[in-house]
């Protein structure tokens, strides 16, 4: 039920008054800085507007509850691509939004990352959520309000706050050590692992690797205390053993995704010293298609 969701009482205030409405189609854009917590809230307010027990609520214990919960619900579509949704998926999304419901008299559409789509696919899915279908629901999700102002003057604005440690049960360390990540917390308090052993960044690679092969928690603690290492100990470094770090780390991922991340992570374990700005500037610079190798090189030389 809403009054069980953990954290943002103002936000679980909004779904109980929105979904009292017994709207008959609407948008809706979730923003906030942990992508995993934003779906989370988004499930809660698909299975509210779906559910078969509760009006204006949910109970978690339904077959339609349940099966929104596993992503098994017919009427409920779910698109994230990491490189930007494009404009095949949304005319796809445009015609089932456009057919009849399958299960009941609602479809739920939570498009994730839409600040990455392509002006083409932002105009497609502009023209759908102008005149949406009856019983057609849009739930769009992303870390910033960085859209394109069309879509958000369309969309009712929803911000999702990151819990707090005290919220998530775990102390100051482990909150920052995790970026206050709700999934990534969720997780770990499932595991037996010392976040405060050590891990040296000369291993970063192997770290990696086996993050991009299995993306398991451990390895991801591991790439965390590594950067943590190699940030400790940059003064004390060669330019060639930074070079090398940096080289590790490229050579290492599999995806786009872990470097925007591990820069991400950096500029943050870094905090607010001298140069800050610039690594700010770089961290954007990722969003961009430019030489990863050359780019690594040259944001670990400056740290």
């Amino acid at each position: 039920m809403i009054k069980d969701i953990i954290s943002n009482e103002d936000v679980k205030e909004f779904f109980s008054n929105e979904l009292k409405r017994d709207k008959n189609s609407g948008t809706y854009l979730f923003y906030g800085s942990d992508m995993t917590l934003l779906m989370e809230f988004a499930i809660y307010f698909a299975k509210g507007l779906c559910c078969e027990t509760l009006d204006g609520d949910f109970c978690n214990s339904c077959s339609t509850c349940k099966r929104i919960d596993s992503f098994s619900y017919s009427d409920l579509e779910i698109l994230d691509n990491p490189d930007g949704i494009t404009v095949d998926q949304v005319r796809s999304l445009g015609y089932v939004s456009s057919s009849s419901s399958y299960e009941g008299s609602r479809k739920i559409f939570i498009i994730k990352d839409i600040s990455k789509m392509k002006k083409e696919a932002g105009n497609a899915l502009l023209k759908i959520i102008e005149e949406p279908n009856n019983g057609s629901f849009f739930i769009l999700l992303n870390t910033n309000l960085n859209i394109l102002p069309t879509i958000k003057s369309r969309s009712i604005i929803v911000k999702i706050k990151k819990r707090s440690a005290e919220e998530l049960g775990v102390d100051k360390f482990t909150y920052d050590f995790f970026r206050g990540n709700n999934e990534d917390i969720k997780k770990f308090k499932e595991l037996n692992i010392d976040l405060q052993k050590g891990y040296s960044y000369m291993d970063i690679g192997k770290a990696i690797k086996h993050y991009s092969d299995n993306e398991d928690l451990e390895s991801k603690i591991n790439i965390y205390k590594g950067l943590r290492d190699f940030v400790n100990n940059r003064n004390y470094l060669a330019d060639i053993d930074k070079i090398y770090f940096a080289e590790e780390i490229v050579r290492n991922s599999g995806s786009r995704n872990i470097l925007r991340d591990i820069i991400s992570y950096t500029v943050e374990i870094l905090g607010d010293i001298q140069g800050l700005q610039d690594r700010l500037q770089m961290k954007k610079m990722m969003r961009a298609p430019i030489n990863m190798k050359l780019f690594f090189i040259n944001f670990f030389l400056k740290i």
